[in-house]
């Protein structure tokens, strides 16, 4: 039977109203002091206020009378809790739901409880039951964190539809959308929920935290350092902080920078594993080796787990790791609690280690498992390596881009001339950049973003215009150019004649670079496509170069890449230049004077001393090109000869 004057307590204490709830019972027990509702309810009124004794008396003694009534065990629920008894509190909350399986009340406490004891199986199936019943917005919060914790992320999508129906803009949902965007490696859609986070709550460092680093995953670092600069001067002392924008800074090419933030970093935490490691890869990019050795071994000795700093002391020391740095990489590895991405790169840096002493089996096996781990997290991601949308890319451009304009756009080009190095990944466009660089009048973009980025909006606007081919409307070609060229300033590059480009997506884009500055020169380079694919699956490429972590993968995308290199060269003929990596290294100064001819460059002999340059070099290659040629590179797959075999079978099936 319902008693109106106790459901008016209940009311008053889900409305948080203390006081009500202790004046109606008060009024209660003063007609019946026997009446058990009133003396339950108040009893978890004392409970919460400290006074357990008196607490129990009163809420003990209603349980044991009526051990069905649903109200009294999620009294002596709480009771158990606040008591410090956990699995007595849960044993109570599941007595009152098997008692009112109807009361969204019983399992909202039965899934807290659950959820607090680390069972959030069971508490994603009690909270689950209280959201059908109830549809509570709160509730529906609390089921979406318990089915994150599980890993089911659909059912934790599906409560936030329900709470920002009810409560749209609430931070604490936008948080978990942002987590599970992050989960799910939709870069995008992690930007765009953690932009709505920080917008519904400014105030949220974490928020802001995660729209920098999700700008960071797409590349934009520019737009990193925006948001990540109010918490580095908000919070001066925070070394932390002072580390991560030092980061920031080092991919967005604002090299000073960076070193000034690492080596706050370092002052205000002279243990800080990260800042010493990144302070460690920049060294490397100024072929500062020494420096760069000694700071990743202090950063391994500050934190034997950091796995970037492992990588930065293999790559400035040759991959001299000790047994003991490269037995702790193993072990980093094996922890299925440790982020995947940093067991791949544990694997890959003990891969190179153990390719150093000429252990090849152990080689070659750390570099399969550290490719098998990222591939499965891309496949889980919805990112995985896809064949057909390659090979239609490849078809849709060369069925694109097949005329040419001969001449300058009307108005011409101002500004530097880019020279764009266009080739597979590690296949030798960092030598060549190096040594064009070094030249007095022309400057290292090195792999400059824009490009891929004009194409993608380019084939954007093809695709709802209706454009199949010929001429570029010259509004269209010239925003692409301004946008090209504005990156200069961006990056701090230095004033020159000439610019270089060697990113490697540019193969992509010879079609429309051709459009965009038709006097620039372009120059192809092409290596061994066995020595190519052997060389991207022993590196830990960025998600960006999905194909990277399966041999036939490389195999089938090499194919691919030799068949638009081809109708490149067929439809722009002399324009295009084309070097053999394997030429390059076996008559340096010849191949040079070559390329600079064809394009109607000046001879400079310094190109011959790139390796003598003090520039900043930002690729995996940034240790090699600090010495002369060498054919040290040009046969490594000797001793990998059998496990290569399902390259060299889809770079057959592929035509190459």
């Amino acid at each position: 039977m319902n008693d109106p004057q106790i459901d008016a307590a209940y009311a008053a204490r889900q409305a948080g109203d203390d006081r009500k709830v202790m004046d109606i019972c008060r009024g209660i027990l003063a007609a019946n002091a026997a009446h058990l509702g009133a003396r339950s309810l108040i009893g978890v009124c004392f409970a919460e206020a400290g006074d357990l004794d008196r607490a129990r008396l009163l809420i003990e003694q209603p349980a044991a009378f009526e051990p069905g009534n649903w109200r009294f065990q999620l009294n002596l629920s709480v009771l158990r809790e606040i008591e410090g008894n956990p699995a007595a509190a849960k044993e109570s909350a599941e007595a009152a739901a098997a008692a009112a399986p109807e009361r969204f009340e019983t399992w909202a406490r039965l899934g807290d409880l659950s959820g607090k004891q680390g069972d959030f199986e069971g508490a994603v199936a009690a909270l689950d039951k209280a959201v059908a019943i109830s549809g509570h917005p709160g509730l529906a919060l609390r089921l979406a964190g318990a089915a994150y914790e599980t890993g089911r992320h659909d059912k934790a999508a599906q409560a936030l539809d329900l709470l920002e129906r009810a409560a749209p803009g609430h931070p604490e949902a936008l948080r978990l959308r942002t987590h599970l965007a992050r989960k799910s490696g939709d870069q995008g859609a992690f930007v765009a929920a953690a932009a709505k986070w920080l917008e519904a709550d400014p105030a949220s460092e974490a928020a802001r935290v995660a729209l920098a680093h999700g700008h960071a995953q797409q590349d934009d670092y520019h737009r990193a350092v925006q948001l990540y600069r109010p918490l580095v001067q908000g919070q001066p002392d925070n070394a932390g902080h002072a580390a991560t924008f030092a980061r920031y800074l080092l991919w967005a090419r604002d090299f000073d920078g960076a070193e000034a933030h690492y080596e706050r970093a370092l002052a205000l935490e002279p243990g800080n594993a990260d800042a010493a490691a990144g302070l460690a890869r920049l060294n490397i990019y100024r072929g500062r080796l020494e420096q760069a050795a000694i700071l990743a071994g202090k950063a391994v000795e500050a934190d034997p787990l950091n796995v970037d700093a492992y990588g930065q002391l293999a790559l400035a020391s040759d991959s001299r790791l000790s047994d003991e740095q490269l037995a702790r990489l193993h072990a980093i590895a094996a922890d299925p609690a440790t982020d995947p991405e940093q067991r791949a790169s544990a694997l890959f840096t003990a891969g190179d280690v153990h390719h150093r002493r000429k252990a090849h089996d152990r080689a070659f096996d750390a570099w399969r498992q550290a490719n098998e781990i990222k591939r499965h997290a891309a496949v889980s991601a919805g990112s995985g390596y896809e064949r057909g949308e390659t090979e239609a890319l490849v078809d849709r451009l060369i069925a694109s881009f097949r005329d040419f304009p001969a001449t300058a756009p009307a108005g011409g080009v101002s500004g530097p001339t880019p020279i764009f190095i266009v080739g597979m990944p590690r296949s030798g466009t960092t030598l060549l950049d190096s040594a064009l660089a070094a030249r007095a009048d022309t400057s290292s973009g090195g792999e400059l973003p824009a490009m891929p980025f004009a194409l993608n909006r380019f084939l954007a606007w093809a695709q709802g215009s209706g454009w199949r081919g010929g001429p570029i409307p010259d509004q269209v070609a010239a925003q692409l150019r301004a946008g090209y060229l504005r990156q200069y300033a961006d990056y701090g590059i230095k004033a020159a004649a000439f610019v270089t480009d060697k990113q490697p997506l540019n193969i992509l884009s010879v079609g429309l670079i051709r459009h965009l500055f038709p006097a620039a020169p372009i120059i192809h380079i092409r290596r061994d496509a066995v020595e190519t694919g052997f060389s991207i699956y022993r590196k830990n490429f960025t998600r960006t170069w999905t194909f990277s972590t399966a041999l036939p993968d490389i195999g089938h995308y090499y194919g691919q890449y030799a068949r638009l290199m081809a109708h490149w060269h067929e439809a722009l003929g002399d324009r295009l230049a084309l070097v053999n990596y394997e030429a390059l290294v076996g008559d340096f100064e010849g191949e040079l004077r070559r390329l600079t001819a064809q394009f109607g460059l000046a001879w400079d002999p310094a190109a011959l001393a790139y390796h003598e340059q003090k520039s900043v070099v930002t690729t995996l290659s940034a240790t090699q090109v600090r010495k002369p040629p060498s054919r040290e590179y040009m046969s490594s797959t000797a001793p990998y000869a059998e496990a290569l075999a399902p390259l060299r079978d889809a770079l057959g099936e592929a035509g190459v």
